[in-house]
């Protein structure tokens, strides 16, 4: 039951925070290993069903292959999380942002809501409200949106590890996150955050960020 129960939840944990279809072909083939382990210790059991209690060495495999599920479902589901926050973005990291920061022009705010420093990336959590009367588009491409430090350090925004609308209409709230490679100097604590859209440049400064 405990080995089943491992099973169940290093399935669930692919379902759930996994990368979508690339990884989750490692599924199938754990699952059929530990079928063939539960098999095998099932088949050494019923050939001492006459005597009167376990086998030690029986008992010793059971804990064995129980240690070897265990240990090997969080290997593989830490290995797999890893991997796909590389692939996505969305790994775990430290909030470096003092406090929200906003910019207002245009009938646009802007506001940076959070500053995540991961492993690999910069994740940049930001709000935007149009309260003009015309739909306005902010793309990710081209560096269009950078990440830059107090002393001139850029970060180009990543379009394929962010969330973001891209197209902000009138009258509405819409919340995206960017994600930049890499990261600003840990000695740096002041950076800004600049989109630009068109000819357009919309820069929110006074980003503070601890070290």
């Amino acid at each position: 039951m405990l080995g089943l129960g491992l099973v169940i939840n290093l399935v669930g944990t692919f379902l759930a925070d996994g990368p979508g279809g690339a990884l989750r072909w490692l599924v199938p083939p754990t699952i059929a290993l530990v079928a063939a382990m539960v098999v095998a210790l099932l088949d050494a059991v019923r050939t001492r069903e006459t005597s009167s209690r376990l086998d030690a060495s029986v008992v010793v495999a059971i804990v064995v292959v129980l240690l070897g599920v265990g240990v090997g479902g969080f290997a593989l589901t830490a290995g797999a999380e890893y991997i796909a926050g590389s692939i996505t973005g969305k790994e775990s990291g430290e909030d470096r942002l003092i406090k929200p920061v906003a910019k207002s022009g245009g009938g646009l705010t802007v506001t940076v809501e959070n500053v995540t420093y991961t492993s690999h990336f910069t994740r940049v959590e930001v709000a935007v409200k149009n309260a003009g009367q015309d739909s306005v588009a902010l793309s990710l491409d081209g560096g269009n949106a950078t990440f830059i430090g107090a002393d001139s350090t850029s970060l180009k925004a990543d379009g394929f590890r962010s969330q973001w609308p891209g197209k902000f209409p009138s009258g509405t709230v819409k919340h995206g996150t960017i994600t930049f490679n890499g990261h600003l100097p840990d000695n740096l604590t002041t950076a800004s955050l600049v989109l630009k859209s068109g000819s357009t440049t919309f820069t929110v400064s006074g980003i503070t960020l601890t070290n």
